[in-house]
């Protein structure tokens, strides 16, 4: 690679470019800064200065993991979530700008700001959802469960990060009642989740960011992409408080079949969230 700033901008764009990735000038920009140690404004300055041969290796490590087709999010270490910065690892799903609806409907449920609401994130991953929830209302306590050890490795750096480890319980459990644990501090004024809800056989067509690199785990929803939303309707009616609420993530065109759920377990379907893309994205129910 050349020996300057510049010029190694041009070579990891055009690495990346050959890759068939897209935006590569702003991901070219976004990797030499960390390597660099340095904000994407401060790399403006440096165009035409040597670069430190430790800079350009470090950079040229990362270009090859992204070339690799590993997530942006991944490489950098930290992913933006409603305007957080959230630590990552392949251990988590990547925080996702569609995921951000859910936090919309939470807004728009617990009008509250203020109120010491109880609530639970199923699958906490990250913690992009509860802990946002938690920066959002100041005087509320969570609770977080996750099957991975390592995702709840993240999540407690991510909410010591935030400010909000205090008021963050977080601990193992799975999606079936059985594994939520013996002691969650069931009722919760608000549920969340965002399950997997990919069919199995699709997985393999996905993006190669996704497929070949984010956690199975928080992919794989069965052969229908339903199997969590069975497993959190037959719980979510012990864990939620009498008029309180749950919201999940779902994937395109599954309202139909997920509103049949909930109202099957007495859960009556209280709204539909569209994201961005006018798609369908986040469904809620009342208890």
């Amino acid at each position: 690679m050349s020996a300057t700033h510049d010029g190694l901008l041009r070579d990891a764009a055009a690495a990346l470019a050959a890759a068939g990735i897209e935006n590569v000038r702003l991901e070219a920009r976004l990797l030499l800064a960390k390597a660099a140690g340095a904000t994407t404004e401060e790399l403006i300055a440096w165009g035409a200065e040597e670069v430190p041969v430790e800079v350009a290796r470090r950079l040229t490590g990362y270009v090859a993991r992204r070339v690799r087709r590993e997530p942006m999010a991944y490489v950098l270490g930290e992913r933006e979530f409603w305007g957080l910065p959230f630590r990552v690892s392949p251990a988590v799903l990547v925080p996702r700008p569609d995921s951000e609806t859910l936090i919309e409907a939470a807004l728009a449920i617990l009008l509250d700001r203020h109120k010491p609401w109880r609530i639970l994130d199923l699958g906490v991953g990250s913690g992009c959802l509860l802990l946002t929830l938690l920066t959002e209302y100041p005087a509320a306590l969570g609770v977080g469960i996750d099957a991975s050890s390592e995702a709840l490795s993240v999540a407690r750096a991510n909410a010591a990060a935030l400010g909000v480890g205090s008021r963050a319980e977080l601990g193992p459990g799975d999606w079936r009642i059985a594994g939520w644990g013996r002691c969650l501090p069931a009722p919760f004024d608000l549920v969340v989740a965002n399950p997997p809800y990919i069919r199995r056989d699709e997985i393999a067509g996905l993006m190669p960011e996704v497929a070949r690199f984010e956690p199975r785990m928080a992919l794989d929803g069965g052969a229908d992409g339903l199997d969590a939303y069975r497993a959190i309707v037959a719980g979510v009616p012990h864990l939620v408080a009498p008029g309180g609420h749950v919201l999940v993530e779902i994937g395109e065109g599954q309202g139909p079949d997920i509103s049949a759920l909930f109202r099957s377990a007495g859960l009556p379907v209280e709204g539909h969230w569209k994201d961005l893309s006018g798609i369908e994205r986040v469904l809620g129910a009342t208890h």
